[in-house]
């Protein structure tokens, strides 16, 4: 990869602003793939290269900007002045973090909707927190750390 594609961010590649949600960041990558996708130029090995070297830059993009970890961390990485996402400070942070609550989850989206539940939690509105906790659920139905704390809310609502 040259100097001036490891300088381009994630989000100038992808053409998108930093606050962009993920439908967003589907559509730059989709659009992205179809203008840049190595499959479109096997007539010149050259342009091959470059453009297979991009798509992998782009789809690195894509994978970490919808990643609510790996975008945290990239974007920390980002005010420091690094332009790519590096895969051990996730280990790093994933080890030194403890998460909201104490349950352990193995799903991005698990934990997304679990501290939305543990938030809600704080503030005493069960029914926010119930409806979380069940999306976390749904996304980790084997976690009984999850069902028990589904159960404390129930029993909130129940004495609330």
């Amino acid at each position: 990869m040259s100097k001036a594609q490891e300088a381009v961010d994630y989000y100038q590649l992808l053409g998108i602003i930093r606050t962009a949600n993920s439908d967003q960041i589907r559509s730059a990558f989709h659009r992205f793939a179809r203008e840049h996708h190595p499959d479109n130029f096997v007539g010149s090995p050259e342009e091959t290269e470059r453009h297979t070297m991009l798509y992998q830059q782009a789809s690195e993009a894509y994978r970490v900007l919808l990643d609510p970890t790996k975008r945290q961390l990239y974007d920390e990485g980002l005010a420091k002045g690094q332009t790519r996402y590096r895969e051990d400070r996730l280990r790093e942070t994933r080890r030194s973090m403890r998460p909201p609550g104490g349950v352990m989850l193995r799903s991005s989206k698990a934990r997304a909707f679990f501290t939305r539940a543990h938030r809600a939690i704080k503030a005493q509105d069960w029914a926010q927190a119930k409806l979380n906790l069940q999306m976390a659920i749904q996304n980790e139905p084997d976690n009984e750390e999850l069902k028990a704390k589904l159960e404390e809310v129930l029993q909130n609502m129940k004495s609330g």
